[in-house]
């Protein structure tokens, strides 16, 4: 199934504005069940240490989207018609699938207090870190802490294969951070391996981001009785929004504002991090070898002078987006992006038509008009 227009030219088209809109028709199916999610996330800080309680609730009372557990309870509802009778249709959002709602949020914000310390971040959201807050210690725990609690979760609800698919997705999360770090400042293997990079990329991505999207849509799949085959087209869903979505929050590291963002932009290169559009430059078959060069002379003095001149390091990041957009790079990245929500959207065409799936389209789709 084809999206009913180009994602590309909505992007610079008047229907922008409406297709921005329609966030509010993505979470409006779901809207009470969400705000059980929400309250069932405070219920989580231990009334036994007041310093954990007071970092878990700064970090589960910010001002997140809550993607996540609204993809799981949408695709939970598109599919609780599929194997129930005409009178069962309307109760798709159980407590079971709420419950693992909560346990995919849960997860990705003990992840974001892990990331924090890993990345010395000390703004998220418009807000300051637990890290920044409380330390690092304090950070790394209240992230430990939210893990045993989605995993007590999860053997409650007592479906061994949920609890299977959130271990492998802990697993996934480690992986897909050790990949990101080997592949930090690794310029040289670019320009030596493209396709090993962009495997490397992809990987990373599946791992870090893809994985909790994909099993809230599997974990619904389960949870309504789908059978095996429709649970994996649930699951390419998930696999294939959570790349977008990482393709684009690459994309918005070179075009959004910190304000916007709620954290700092342009910063993956001074980290060493080599994302989409700079590899889609590096080993693009379109630019000359002569542009090649300047971008990789470009990038090295960005890493050369992270420990020592800021003015020449920032000289060059600049100098790197300008040739990423002079050169179509960041235009190719959402292209990408594109694609992958194109495969997202054919992936549930047998889905019967609802208000679950149409929203679940347009929260596909909105990826990539992402500005945060």
């Amino acid at each position: 199934m084809q999206p009913p227009a180009s994602l590309l030219n909505m992007v610079n088209s008047p229907a922008k504005d409406t297709v921005k809109t329609s966030i509010q028709a993505v979470y409006a199916p779901v809207s009470a069940a969400l705000e059980q999610v929400k309250q069932r996330l405070l219920a989580v800080q231990p009334p036994e240490s007041v310093l954990l309680h007071d970092s878990l609730h700064h970090a589960l009372s910010g001002e997140g989207k809550l993607v996540r557990p609204v993809l799981t309870m949408l695709m939970g509802g598109a599919t609780a018609s599929v194997n129930s009778d005409e009178n069962k249709k309307e109760s798709g959002i159980s407590d079971a699938l709420i419950e693992t709602a909560v346990v995919s949020e849960m997860i990705h914000i003990a992840t974001l207090l892990h990331d924090d310390v890993l990345d010395d971040s000390d703004l998220r959201r418009g807000r300051p870190t637990v890290k920044k807050l409380w330390g690092n210690t304090i950070s790394i725990l209240s992230g430990d802490y939210l893990l045993a609690k989605a995993s007590l979760k999860l053997s409650e609800i007592g479906i061994i294969r949920l609890v299977a698919i959130y271990s492998h997705v802990l697993a996934d999360l480690c992986d897909g951070e050790v990949e990101q770090i080997r592949g930090s400042f690794a310029l040289d293997d670019i320009i030596r391996d493209p396709q090993a990079a962009w495997a490397s990329y992809y990987r990373k991505s599946l791992c870090k981001t893809s994985s909790l999207f994909s099993a809230g849509c599997e974990a619904a799949g389960i949870l309504n009785g789908c059978d095996e085959a429709k649970i994996q087209t649930l699951r390419a869903f998930g696999e294939n929004y959570g790349t977008a979505f990482q393709l684009i929050d690459d994309l918005l590291d070179y075009t959004g504002d910190a304000q916007t963002m709620g954290k700092p932009v342009l910063d993956d290169l001074r980290n060493g991090l080599l994302n989409a559009p700079i590899l889609g430059a590096l080993t693009s078959t379109s630019l000359t070898e002569t542009v090649k060069e300047q971008l990789q002379n470009h990038i090295r003095q960005v890493f050369d002078n992270r420990e020592g001149d800021g003015n020449k390091q920032e000289a060059s990041i600049l100098a790197i987006l300008d040739l990423l957009k002079e050169h179509g790079c960041l235009d190719e990245t959402a292209r990408l992006a594109e694609e992958k929500i194109s495969a997202a959207c054919a992936s549930i065409d047998w889905l019967p038509a609802s208000d679950y799936k149409q929203a679940l389209l347009l929260l596909a789709k909105n990826t990539i008009l992402r500005r945060s």
